[in-house]
C-alpha cells in the first residue's frame, strides 16, 4: 500500500455549483463542510471580482468569479483527492504541458496571484459621492442620483448638505446651476486649477495609512479606501510642483498607493519620478514616512528598524529589543525638549503607525 503523500501544495481545481442533488452551495460551503466532517485542513482561495451593474434603475454591487469555474485548494494530495473524489462539484485539472500530471501552483506564485486578485476585486467603475473630495472645476458625470447622466463642473457650495453637489453645465457665461443629490459620479476630467496639492498631500496620509493597515492584513480594500487612492493617484499623478522635496515626497505616496492598488503602470511611473528627486529628502521624518512605506510594501525589517532610527537617534544596531520603551513615547519625550517644540500631529501620526507595525518586525522573545 502507497504511503500517503502529506506534502501540501495549492492544486488548480475546478468547480461546478450544480451537483446531481440539485443543490447549489459556494465552494466556500462545501469546503467547510468538507473539513467539518473529515477533521481536514484544507485551504481554499476563490478569487472573484466585483462588478457594477444596473437593475432595475439601480446600480448594485455584485461577485462574480475572476477565474471561471477554477478556484485553488491548499492540502496534501490524498485529502484533496478525497475531497475530488465526493459528489460535491469539485475535480482535478489535469496538467498537459509539463511534468506532474496535476495542475499546482507554487507558493510563491500563489503568493503573488492571491495580490492581484484582491486588486482586480476592487476594480469599481464609479465613485461614491460620500467618499471622495472634489474640486472646484471638476468635470464629473453624475451616474446616480437626482439627474443621472448630467455631465458638468463641480463648484463647492458653502455649508451644503452631504451628498449635495452643484454643477455649471457648461463653462460658459450663463452657466446653468443644478444643486443636486448625487450618490456615485464619474469623474471625467480634474480641475486644472487645482492649489490644495501641498494640503492634499497631507491630507491623505492617513487614508494611506488605514489601506496600507488592510492591505498588510492580506485583506481587500473597502469600497471607500479604494475611492479614496484612486482619485488621489489619478488627480495627483500630473501635478507638478514647485518644492522638489515636496515633489518626492508625492511620488512615495504615489508609489505606496498605486501598488497596493495593483496598477504597475501607475507604481513604475511614480517610482521614476521618485528616483528623480529621492536626493532632495532630507527632513528625518520624511525619510521615515517612506522608509516605513516601503517596510510594509516589501516586509523589510531593515527598512522598518532604519525608520525607528531616524524617529529617535539611535542606531540601527541598539533598536528592536522586546522591552524598548515605544517608539512614540521615545520621541514625542525627546522633542518636547528641544527648544519647546512640538511635535506635529503628522508626526504623531507617523509614530503611531510605528508602533502598530511593532508586533511584526519586532516579535516578542
Amino acid at each position: 500500500m502507497a504511503a500517503p503523500d502529506r506534502q501540501k501544495q495549492w492544486y488548480i481545481l475546478r468547480y461546478v455549483k450544480s451537483v446531481p442533488s440539485g443543490v447549489k452551495q459556494s465552494a466556500e460551503a462545501v469546503v467547510d463542510r468538507f473539513n467539518r466532517s473529515e477533521n481536514a485542513e484544507l485551504d481554499l482561495f476563490a478569487p472573484t471580482i466585483v462588478k457594477v451593474v444596473h437593475r432595475e434603475g439601480k446600480f448594485i454591487k455584485i461577485e462574480s468569479p475572476l477565474v471561471y469555474q477554477y478556484v485553488f485548494v491548499r492540502g496534501d494530495f490524498d485529502t484533496v483527492k478525497h475531497l475530488c473524489g465526493m459528489q460535491n462539484g469539485f475535480s482535478f485539472v489535469f496538467n498537459h504541458g509539463a511534468e506532474g500530471r496535476y495542475a499546482i501552483m507554487s507558493d510563491a506564485k500563489m503568493y503573488a496571484f492571491r495580490r492581484i486578485a484582491i486588486a482586480y476585486r476592487n476594480e469599481l467603475p464609479f465613485f461614491s459621492i460620500d467618499d471622495i473630495d472634489l474640486e472646484f472645476g471638476d468635470k464629473v458625470e453624475i451616474v446616480e442620483g437626482t439627474f443621472p447622466g448630467l455631465v458638468g463642473y463641480y463648484m463647492p457650495k458653502p455649508k451644503s448638505t452631504s451628498g449635495n453637489v452643484v454643477l455649471a453645465v457648461t463653462q460658459n457665461l450663463g452657466t446653468v446651476i443644478y444643486d443636486i443629490k448625487a450618490k456615485y459620479v464619474r469623474v471625467l476630467e480634474f480641475s486644472k486649477k487645482s492649489k490644495r496639492g501641498y494640503d492634499q498631500i497631507d491630507a491623505f496620509i492617513p487614508k494611506l495609512f488605514t489601506a496600507l493597515r488592510t492591505y498588510s492584513q492580506n485583506q481587500p480594500l473597502p469600497d471607500k479606501s479604494v475611492n479614496e487612492l484612486t482619485i488621489f493617484c489619478r488627480r495627483m499623478e500630473a501635478v507638478k510642483l514647485d518644492n522638489p522635496k515636496i515633489e518626492a515626497k508625492l511620488a512615495a505616496l504615489l508609489m505606496a498607493a498605486n501598488h497596493i492598488l495593483g496598477n504597475n503602470q501607475g507604481y513604475a511611473s511614480a517610482a521614476e519620478r521618485f528616483d528623480r528627486r529621492q536626493r532632495h529628502i532630507t527632513s528625518p521624518s520624511t525619510q521615515a514616512l517612506v522608509l516605513l512605506l516601503s517596510a510594509i510594501i516589501r516586509n523589510s525589517r531593515a527598512d522598518y528598524l532604519q525608520g525607528i532610527a531616524l524617529l529617535t537617534g539611535s542606531e540601527t544596531s541598539t533598536v528592536g529589543t522586546a522591552k524598548q520603551t515605544s517608539v512614540g513615547t521615545r520621541y514625542i519625550a525627546s522633542a518636547s525638549t528641544d527648544n519647546g517644540k512640538r511635535t506635529t500631529e503628522n508626526t504623531k501620526l507617523l509614530l503611531t503607525e510605528y508602533d502598530h507595525y511593532r508586533p511584526h518586525f519586532l516579535p516578542e522573545s
